[in-house]
């Protein structure tokens, strides 16, 4: 008997213990459902905020797209103040009747002008045929030459006679084929021996490979004197004589200088009071325009020669997102547009207007003609091109009333 209840008591304990591990497992369950049931929730609640935000962020863009405009005198009067806004009460405008300007920060060294002379005189060498010198590092040089791998030549290893122009030391040619040209004269016939880069990518069948190019010298380009004959010839528009064109450089870059210094200093030395809403925006759509104008003509002309360019978009071009260059073209307009108040403020401070004919005699006098002057009214209007004559007039005034020391 003792036994028997000793069986009982270990059933009956077998039982409530798998009583209790089911009435375990229900709670359990319960605790998964309730915790599935609130996941549900949350990913519906994420793929909500999901879609507002998508939703949030195309109304944002649609609000704050800056939409492209060609109507550049739109906001501009004739006379090139902005229309309907008075520039001395739109900002607090710096003092620009007691300016002292540092000499240092705008004068035109003599290094300077040299160094633009060198240019110009190597903007202007001429292929000598006859001469007897010899080919040194940095020279241009023009040569036809005609490139073989193990006796066969090539594809686009043969100059076909037109001749190629090359500056020795510059690295536009395979590994060391132009200082191999260094030291032999016009007439030379050459062999110059080379091999292809491992990665050459151009032609990638002629990766590192050994090739020989046999190259004629056609001749060496020579750099002319600095004359009154070289000045009376190519810088005739500007001087006649050397002294005379050093001259027009210093004092031409001079005034540039000045314009630049005087120009920084009102933007920083005046505070806005408040931005022309309707024309700081609309300056933003036809700065938009004329960027996109560009990329489209850029993208038409290097269509032919790069199938990369040809494919590229906006957004490639200007290295950025649309929405980054609407951004940054915002913050653009409105530099832009407070130094048009600036300008307008300094010629309503002394009385002072624009006309058209202004504009027009202007632009005659620097080397536009009738035609041009036609064309960009009829692109940009009269109020823009105006416009550009207030800041070239009001810059002429603070010029004449500066100290420079």
């Amino acid at each position: 008997m003792k036994q028997e209840k000793q069986t009982n008591d270990s059933s009956m304990s077998l039982s409530k213990q798998r009583k209790l591990q089911r009435q375990k497992e229900i709670q359990q369950k319960k605790r998964q459902d309730k915790i599935n049931k609130i996941i549900g929730i949350l990913v519906i609640v994420a793929i909500i905020v999901g879609i507002g935000s998508y939703v949030g962020y195309k109304v944002y863009r649609k609000a704050t797209k800056i939409v492209a405009s060609d109507d550049y005198s739109k906001y501009i009067a004739d006379n090139g103040f902005i229309d309907g806004v008075t520039a001395t009460s739109a900002i607090k405008l710096a003092d620009y009747k007691n300016i002292t300007v540092p000499l240092s920060e705008i004068e035109y060294s003599d290094e300077s002008v040299e160094a633009d002379i060198q240019k110009k005189l190597e903007e202007n060498k001429t292929l000598d045929k006859k001469t007897t010198a010899a080919i040194a590092d940095g020279d241009k040089v023009n040569i036809d030459y005609v490139g073989s791998v193990d006796g066969v030549e090539f594809e686009g290893g043969n100059s076909n006679g037109e001749g190629s122009d090359l500056e020795i030391g510059s690295g536009s040619f395979i590994d060391d084929f132009e200082q191999q040209l260094i030291g032999h004269k016009v007439g030379d016939n050459v062999t110059v021996e080379v091999t292809f880069p491992a990665d050459y990518s151009q032609n990638p069948d002629l990766a590192g490979k050994d090739a020989v190019f046999q190259v004629t010298v056609n001749g060496i380009y020579v750099t002319p004197e600095f004359t009154d004959a070289f000045v009376k010839e190519k810088l005739s528009d500007y001087a006649t004589t050397t002294d005379e064109y050093r001259t027009y450089l210093k004092d031409t870059n001079y005034n540039t200088n000045l314009e630049k210094w005087i120009s920084d200093y009102l933007a920083k030395e005046t505070t806005v009071n408040s931005y022309p809403k309707e024309y700081t925006s609309h300056l933003a759509a036809t700065m938009k325009n004329s960027d996109y104008s560009y990329y489209e003509s850029m993208k038409a002309y290097f269509a032919n020669y790069s199938a990369d360019y040809a494919n590229s978009s906006f957004e490639d071009y200007m290295g950025m997102s649309e929405a980054a260059y609407d951004k940054k073209l915002k913050t653009t307009a409105k530099e832009n547009a407070k130094a048009n108040l600036i300008y307008q403020a300094i010629l309503e401070n002394e009385g002072v207007t624009v006309t058209l004919d202004e504009c027009k005699a202007y632009l005659l006098d620097n080397g536009s003609t009738e035609d041009q002057i036609k064309t960009q009214l009829e692109q940009y209007g009269t109020g823009y091109l105006v416009q550009r004559m207030v800041q070239i007039k009001a810059l002429e005034i603070v010029k004449g009333l500066v100290t420079v020391q």
